[in-house]
């Protein structure tokens, strides 16, 4: 079982994606922010991220170029789970490392083939 971050400003997106994390036998953790999930870094071992892009605190680009900047984290997989979907935005995530780019609403089947490709 991998532990799975999520991290997400909407309720019910996190409590979605918990449901279909927890569904494929993972186990989810979720945040409202990016500086919430940097501070669970420090309480557990992730194999997959999901981020939102736009979120209070800490928006989900930043996240990830700080979750890039530490050398036991920078190889954890980050896919962006978001509404945006300009090319410039992209762009910028896939130069700080991010894996995938996923719209919501997402598709489920589509979420689950994500973690299946990227954890096991």
């Amino acid at each position: 079982m991998a532990k799975v971050l999520v991290a997400d400003d909407a309720g019910l997106i996190r409590m979605v994606a918990k449901k279909a994390i927890e569904e494929a036998g993972h186990e989810a953790i979720v945040v409202e922010n990016g500086a919430e999930g940097l501070e669970a870094l420090k309480h557990h071992k992730f194999a997959l991220i999901f981020s939102d892009v736009n979120m209070p605190v800490m928006g989900g680009l930043e996240m990830v170029e700080a979750i890039k900047q530490i050398a036991e984290f920078k190889y954890i997989p980050i896919v962006m789970l978001t509404t945006e979907s300009s090319d410039e935005l992209k762009s910028k995530g896939k130069a700080l490392g991010v894996k995938a780019w996923m719209l919501k609403p997402f598709d489920k089947d589509k979420f689950l083939m994500v973690i299946q490709k990227l954890i096991e």
